[in-house]
């Protein structure tokens, strides 16, 4: 079946009607974690005071520190690198090696706004599982640019291999940014909206929906030829502005915690937090008020003996009826109050912090604390139990949301030459797909292994050779050797090709024999 722009408008309305359940779960986990993002059914106006009713900022810090660990812990410095499955020959890594580098530094350039869209993303995966990041050429296909988008204006439904298998979202555009962003050849502004660019209301809104769909579902032939269609439709006028056929995916939408038979994940973070955040901002105001009426209790007054209000400010004078008789009693007294239970509540939220720090992961990411010095082999014993108890926090997030940005990147700069022409790809490459290895402080490489290895093999040899000397026979060191240096992260370039060192050693031994021979030579000549 052929979508006409009617059948779009349609489509999206309807992917919106279901995603419209999931909005007061996430405002009230944003009201909680995520003020800042408080607005999926209230609109905030410019200036308002957020996270006005919270009474306790403790449950927001937490959030924070779980967001901010996911950058830190998987993004820092060169956190990646291209492989393939299998060993490719030397002209193969130096390849990949450029490509790593390349697509590394095009990422993290300032204009690809990758550090900004991710941290944005990252605190919206702690808090609600879901992030939705868009990558897209430049304006000038000289990079990329990444862009974190509100979910609240995002519907997303998978495939039948539960894999994100399109995306819809709202977008509401001044006219200014309809007529910057759709100046390309084959663009079709609508009519109503060239009338508000010739009138100069340029910052009137324009409601658009872009839809990123497989082409199968779009159904038109002309497209066929590409995996994915990208378009964008005016839902006034139901006119289609852009259509663009593509062999990716427009958005990356890293999920946390997957649910069986639906698209939005969760985050297990504040879904556990929740009822402990509620419990923290019931005890906090709770202990305020009885904090205030212990600092200032509450006052009883005999019956027509103060004249006036008590004043209870500084320096305040409270007048008394000059025919009260001081005989019975004080005129004005506090009325008494038990603080007795006041510690004891006290201990108890610090209790519920300490339950919340522990749904959001932080008492398994802070490094444990020692009371002494440690050696070697304890130092190694707790960073090993350190990965194992934070991996399975991690190591999906490595795999779903870092495997999802840098897939999608290298397509994009590889159809579009950013990478090089794929005349220079090595032939032992162009058959294989791209495989990304990631480094992070929790995972030990394989590579980083092999080069410990090594060290230790040779310190093994070392003491073989002591009984048997042609101990070191038993190892073939130019593997080994080649193995170890790639393993301490040297360039690829700094290695010979085999063909290379095979010819460079048989020049070797001719030299070697050569200057043998002249010594025979010289020696003879010296006795004679």
């Amino acid at each position: 079946m052929k979508m006409t722009g009617e059948d779009l408008f349609k489509f999206g309305n309807e992917k919106f009607t279901n995603h419209s359940a999931i909005l007061p779960l996430w405002q009230t986990m944003a009201e909680h974690f995520y003020p800042e993002r408080s607005d999926f059914t209230t609109t905030w106006s410019l200036g308002s005071e957020l996270g006005v009713g919270l009474a306790s900022s403790q449950p927001v810090l937490i959030r924070r520190d779980l967001g901010n660990s996911f950058g830190a812990m998987l993004r820092d410095g060169s956190w990646f690198n291209m492989g393939i499955d299998g060993d490719p020959d030397l002209m193969g890594k130096m390849w990949l090696e450029f490509a790593t580098q390349r697509m590394f530094k095009l990422m993290n350039h300032r204009s690809a706004n990758f550090r900004r869209a991710t941290k944005q993303g990252d605190h919206d995966y702690a808090t609600f599982g879901n992030a939705v990041i868009s990558i897209e050429l430049n304006k000038k296909a000289t990079g990329l640019i990444y862009r974190n988008w509100h979910m609240k204006d995002c519907a997303w439904w998978d495939n039948d291999e539960e894999q994100v298998d399109g995306l819809v979202r709202k977008w509401c555009a001044k006219v200014h940014e309809v007529q910057s962003y759709f100046n390309q050849e084959g663009d079709k502004i609508p009519v109503e909206v060239e009338k508000k660019i010739t009138e100069n209301k340029l910052f009137d809104e324009v409601n658009i929906m872009h839809f990123d769909i497989t082409t199968e579902m779009y159904g038109h032939d002309k497209w066929s030829r590409f995996e994915r269609v990208s378009i964008f439709l005016d839902t006034r006028s139901k006119e289609i502005i852009r259509i663009v056929g593509k062999n990716y995916k427009c958005y990356v939408v890293p999920r946390f915690q997957t649910i069986a038979g639906s698209p939005y994940a969760i985050s297990p973070a504040t879904m556990t937090g929740l009822p402990e955040a509620r419990t923290l901002q019931a005890m906090t105001h709770t202990l305020l008020e009885a904090g205030e009426r212990i600092a200032r209790p509450p006052l009883i007054a005999r019956e027509k003996v103060i004249r006036g209000d008590a004043n209870l400010f500084s320096d305040g004078m409270t007048y008394v009826s000059e025919k009260y008789d001081g005989r019975l009693g004080p005129p004005i007294e506090t009325l008494e109050t038990n603080s007795g239970g006041f510690p004891w509540a006290m201990d108890q939220r610090v209790g519920v912090i300490e339950v919340l720090q522990s749904a959001f992961y932080l008492n398994k990411i802070a490094l444990p604390e020692t009371g002494h010095e440690m050696t070697a082999y304890e130092v190694q014993e707790r960073m090993k139990q350190y990965r194992r108890e934070n991996l399975p926090l991690f190591a999906p997030i490595e795999h779903d949301y870092n495997g999802q940005l840098c897939e999608v990147s290298f397509q994009i700069l590889q159809e579009n030459g950013l990478l090089g022409s794929w005349e220079e790809i090595p032939q032992s490459l162009s058959q294989e797909d791209v495989i990304f290895k990631f480094e992070s402080p929790l995972s030990l490489s394989e590579e980083e292994k092999k080069a410990t290895q090594f060290s230790q093999v040779a310190q093994l040899l070392r003491d073989a050779v002591e009984f048997e000397e042609t101990a070191s026979l038993n190892i073939n060191f130019d593997e080994a050797l080649r193995d170890a240096v790639e393993g301490v992260g040297a360039p690829a370039k700094w290695l010979t090709q085999v063909d290379e060192l095979s010819q460079r050693r048989e020049q070797y031994q001719q030299e070697k024999q050569a200057m043998i021979e002249a010594g025979m030579d010289e020696q003879k000549t010296q006795a004679a």
